[in-house]
């Protein structure tokens, strides 16, 4: 699922601010779904229930936009013992989701979902660069520590959406 190869998707549309080449911290996990993207979307925009599935993630609530994600939306979670509101920054349904959030000590970063159709389901891209001078020192534990735990978003998002496909 994590390709070692770590080149952004160029149909992912970053915040200039978090643009992949000006990163300090990029991480980018792939995996084929046999599922309709618009099964893996209901997953994704549903965050209240990222819990039930996804291990890294806990306490999670929309603060603006309505009971799923939407264009305006912004939301509330705990992962990796850290809290971050994202604002949802580009929203195009079944296809691609990008938000953005400050981070501790100064840094922030932008997560990026893409969808991709294929025969028999999907590929679903998923990729997140971080800014902030604080990453200069915790720029390889931080990329590490986000392969791995978007590595398992990956894996539980596959098996909920190959479980309740369309």
């Amino acid at each position: 699922m994590t390709k070692l190869s770590q080149t952004p998707d160029p149909r992912i549309t970053w915040p200039t601010e978090h643009a992949p080449p000006s990163a300090m911290v990029f991480a980018q996990n792939v995996v084929d779904v046999a599922a309709t993207p618009e099964t893996v979307w209901s997953q994704l925009v549903d965050c209240v229930a990222w819990p039930q599935w996804y291990k890294h993630c806990s306490d999670v609530s929309i603060l603006r936009g309505g009971s799923l994600l939407s264009a305006n939306s912004k939301f509330r979670f705990k992962t990796l013992g850290l809290y971050f509101e994202p604002e949802i920054v580009t929203f195009e349904p079944h296809r691609m989701l990008v938000w953005s959030a400050k981070g501790p000590a100064g840094a922030s970063g932008s997560h990026a979902w893409y969808i991709e159709p294929r025969p028999g389901g999907c590929r679903v891209i998923t990729e997140e660069s971080q800014i902030g001078w604080v990453l200069f020192f915790l720029r390889a534990r931080t990329r590490g520590r986000l392969l791995e735990s978007h590595e398992e978003w990956l894996r539980s998002l596959k098996e909920r959406a190959e479980a309740s496909r369309d």
